[in-house]
């Protein structure tokens, strides 16, 4: 008696079915996976700020109430003084040690821990041979007036909503290598928004209606709808 072996494969349809029922799950999954991983890097990256408020605080408590220096150049911005004090990337430094968990400390190495603090998660995605002059945070240029070197935490008439650190852009050489900028050098991307953190140390996630929130874009206008003061000598700098 003869039996027929039934085939047990799948057919051509089947496949076809399984293989859209995949990519539909697909679909929906990878975007909730990539809101997830944009949402962990805003909180670093906030969380690194954070840090850096800390340090910059013990700083200006060592040194008279004074912040480090938004750039490394040896004058005023007008020639007519010269500057001996830190630029705040490098001032950091001595006092991140200190708020990094002790049981960590034999993992990283010592520099390499203080960069990422003081670095947005996106550093990670810079090409090595650019790391060592990309700069993703950075200090608020008009903290410090052309014809001073710093600038005292005291004379800050409205820390709340004036800017310390931010965002800053990274798509070419010349704004990478900065460690100061202004508006025009924000990037907005952490989910087409930037991480501000205020002279008073909390930092806000904030959105520029006019950007389309494009990783490396600068905001066209000072107060970017948002009543941000960059210049605390000239508040209502348009």
């Amino acid at each position: 008696m003869l039996h027929t072996i039934k085939n047990q494969g799948f057919t051509i349809l089947e496949l076809l079915i399984i293989v859209i029922v995949l990519a539909l799950l697909v679909g929906i999954i990878m975007p909730a996976l990539n809101a997830a991983k944009q949402k962990a890097q805003q909180v670093v990256c906030t969380n690194n700020m954070k840090q850096l408020y800390f340090a910059l605080e013990q700083y200006a408590n060592d040194n008279n109430g004074l912040l480090p220096r938004p750039n490394n150049s040896d004058t005023s911005k007008d020639g007519t003084k010269n500057c001996i004090a830190e630029v705040w990337f490098k001032a950091v430094d001595r006092y991140l040690t200190t708020l990094q968990l002790s049981s960590i400390r034999g993992d990283i190495p010592t520099e390499e821990r203080l960069l990422l603090v003081k670095q947005d998660p996106t550093f990670t995605t810079v090409s090595f041979s650019k790391q060592d002059t990309t700069r993703t945070i950075k200090m608020n240029q008009n903290l410090v007036s052309s014809s001073e070197c710093q600038r005292s935490i005291e004379a800050i008439q409205n820390p709340t909503k004036t800017v310390l650190l931010f965002d800053g852009r990274i798509n070419n050489n010349g704004v990478a290598d900065n460690y100061e900028g202004s508006y025009g050098s924000i990037a907005q991307r952490h989910s087409k928004a930037a991480n501000i953190l205020f002279m008073d140390g909390h930092v806000e996630r904030i959105q520029n209606g006019n950007s389309d929130g494009t990783t490396n874009e600068g905001w066209p206008n000072g107060q970017a709808g948002q009543g941000l003061i960059w210049d605390p000598d000239n508040p209502n700098l348009p």
